[in-house]
């Protein structure tokens, strides 16, 4: 038996693993068939329904999604990266429910951050039994479950299970491994294709660690190796970077004009840090926090900061400096108005503190499961006790947020996030919301308007104006740079942009004379090269990395 458990050793962990990504779901997704919902559920729900409507209308790669704000769209697609979200869009298609697809695309996650962890912790050079307590230390850490349950912020929950390679990656530079650069590339643009709050936070967390560690990275090779790293990961980012960056140098949005919140005002005092933790205390406003075993890890090993020069010794420093950062200690009044702001909540560093104390705890320095060998078991009870006094917590005192499955289906696509941040700043959501019947707008006293069509993404009519002047029609979408439009007048086609109306932040047009007029958002010259750009990288990659591996086949056949 125990030699077939040897022989199989890897089977079972990720066999583990899978079940362990339903069960630590089942009080709060799947128990009688209810489901609880979260901060941001709505919007993630909307994105997963739009992107399905996009993809049954045969758009593939949409920037603005019509399913939202009742057609008049939303560039969810272009400022959110859908990648991972393609999986349950398309198992909508397939047929399933949105909360069976949320369900399962949920379990995936799981999955995905618990295989992730323990494939990293093993490139750090963890034991198999190291890395496994690792993976379930951060996959089931308290905030990672607040993140998953109370607020469903899927972008920031799909970021974390990247995390751990970023750590595993700096490791391996430090000790010299700079040939495993791309490995850092991958981390980085599997979290920029998450969540680009995350790839900021991950950033800041990647310059600190450097400078704790500069005398191992001051060297030509690994600065080379960080460099082809950083060039690479935007090359392969350049699809969905360039695209935003494009709008905002066009348009004003909300996110810029009217943020959601200042940083400042969102940090915690250190003792309300400290007494959640201690209790696991279910999120709330004030509530976010690392948990009760990570709370004595980072206690532990701070005390032993004062014991010698301990090898992970960075690691508790930074995992302090980011606790630190958590609350209201730090002078973030100072980063009000700068592009630190965009973090928008500072207890979002809790998930480098979450990474670092669960690295911490599994690769024990201090030898703590060596002085007491059933210790490590004794902490993986506590963490499965833990996660399921969470959730049943969670349900206990969050009763009015369970949803049937059923319930869940009924989606309301004007949810577009709390802030509104895309939505340029001329909008006014609450006079949007008062006319859902979407009309074409003119002066009847200029134009005639007749044959109105709305389709999925575009808007067409017939129209003659009642002089040769210029006249302006106000079409029934939000704006964004990229909007076209075709009109056939007197045998002649030709193409002209859509402007911004300055009042409402719709679509207009200008016409004159007579003729067949559609709108409709197309590709920019921008979007095009930068995702043809990402695309080769990526060829590169594949070829960079799978040609040597053919070609020594070829050789050994020979």
């Amino acid at each position: 038996m125990k030699k077939w458990i040897k022989q199989h050793s890897h089977f079972l962990v990720f066999l583990s693993f899978f079940i362990l990504s339903v069960l630590s779901l089942y009080i709060v997704y799947l128990q009688n068939g209810r489901i609880m919902i979260g901060d941001d559920y709505h919007f993630h729900q909307n994105r997963i329904e739009g992107l399905a409507e996009s993809l049954r209308h045969g758009i593939l790669l949409p920037k603005v999604s019509y399913f939202f704000i009742g057609g008049y769209g939303y560039a969810s697609s272009l400022f959110y990266p859908d990648f991972y979200l393609y999986f349950p869009a398309i198992l909508r298609i397939m047929g399933f429910s949105l909360a069976t697809s949320f369900v399962i695309f949920s379990i995936g996650i799981n999955f995905a951050t618990f295989s992730l962890t323990y494939v990293s912790g093993r490139h750090m050079g963890l034991t198999k039994v190291k890395s496994y307590l690792f993976s379930l230390l951060y996959t089931l850490s308290i905030y990672r479950l607040q993140d998953f349950f109370n607020r469903q912020a899927i972008g920031e929950l799909l970021a974390m299970g990247f995390f751990p390679l970023v750590l595993a990656s700096l490791y391996l530079l430090k000790n010299g491994k700079e040939k495993k650069w791309l490995l850092l590339t991958v981390a980085m643009t599997g979290i920029g294709l998450a969540h680009f709050i995350s790839l900021e936070i991950v950033s800041i967390f990647i310059g600190m660690y450097i400078l704790l560690n500069l005398k191992h990275f001051l060297k030509k090779k690994v600065i080379v190796a960080l460099l082809k790293a950083a060039g690479v990961t935007i090359l392969l980012l350049a699809f969905y970077l360039v695209p935003v960056f494009e709008q905002m140098s066009h348009v004003t949005f909300q996110v810029t004009s009217n943020p959601l919140t200042l940083i400042s005002d969102r940090s915690y005092s250190l003792s309300e840090l400290v007494a959640n933790s201690f209790k696991n205390s279910v999120f709330h406003a004030s509530s976010a926090n690392i948990g009760v075993i990570l709370l004595f890890g980072l206690v532990i090993y701070t005390g032993m900061l004062f014991k010698g020069n301990s090898p992970s010794r960075e690691l508790v420093i930074l995992a302090l400096l980011f606790m630190f950062m958590t609350t209201d200690l730090f002078p973030w009044k100072l980063f009000d108005h700068t592009p630190l702001n965009t973090i928008q909540f500072p207890w979002r560093f809790l998930s480098i503190v979450t990474l670092l104390l669960a690295f911490l705890i599994a690769n024990d320095d201090i030898g703590l499961f060596k002085k007491f060998p059933s210790s490590q078991i004794i902490v993986v009870m506590v963490i499965l006790i833990g996660v399921g006094l969470y959730e049943k917590e969670s349900i206990d005192t969050e009763g009015n947020r369970i949803l049937s499955h059923h319930s869940y289906d009924q989606t309301n696509s004007y949810y577009i996030g709390a802030g509104h941040e895309y939505l340029p700043k001329e909008v006014d959501y609450t006079t949007i919301k008062k006319n859902k019947k979407r009309k074409v707008v003119y002066d009847a006293a200029e134009i005639e308007v007749t044959n109105v069509k709305m389709t999925f993404g575009s808007v067409a009519f017939d129209y003659r104006t009642n002089n040769t002047k210029e006249t302006t029609v106000t079409i029934p979408f939000i704006y964004y740079y990229g909007y076209q439009v075709k009109i056939v007048s007197e045998g002649k086609e030709k193409i002209i942009s859509a402007s911004l109306n300055k009042q409402n932040g719709l679509v207009d047009s200008q016409l004159s004379k007579k003729g067949r007029v559609s709108i409709s958002y197309q590709t920019t010259f921008a979007q095009k090269v930068s995702l043809s750009i990402s695309v080769l990288t990526l060829l590169a990659c594949i070829v960079w990395k799978v040609a040597p591996m053919r070609f020594t086949k070829l050789k050994t056949k020979e």
